[in-house]
């Protein structure tokens, strides 16, 4: 087969592919069912996976804030252990110059009466 054969099979297939003749001219009309289940197949197959490309990408910015919500949780958690210990209570008052402080002895029994 020569140049110009090949290239009038081309133009003849690419008219017949714009037409909308392709399957007819390569005689696969018969296949035509199978072809289409196969194009809503690989259809199918690409939005799912792009579905779940966008649902493991949220997942993934999701544990990222979570993180970074549990760093600041220790750091609160960190500041009120701070705020309520025994030693900085006391040097607050000090500082505030309130006249009470830190027991040194146990609670006494109040006595019922």
């Amino acid at each position: 087969m020569n140049l110009l054969g090949l290239w009038r099979g081309f133009r003849k297939g690419m008219k017949s592919l714009r037409n909308g003749e392709f399957l007819l001219l390569v005689g696969a009309d018969q296949f035509y069912m199978h072809i289409m289940y196969l194009f809503l197949l690989m259809w199918l197959s690409i939005f799912l996976s792009l579905k779940v490309d966008k649902t493991l990408s949220r997942v993934g910015d999701n544990k990222a804030a979570i993180e970074e919500l549990k760093i600041y949780h220790a750091q609160k958690e960190a500041q009120l252990v701070k705020l309520h210990s025994a030693s900085s209570a006391e040097k607050r008052l000090r500082e505030l110059g309130s006249p009470v402080t830190v027991p040194k002895e146990p609670a006494a029994i109040v006595k019922k009466k």
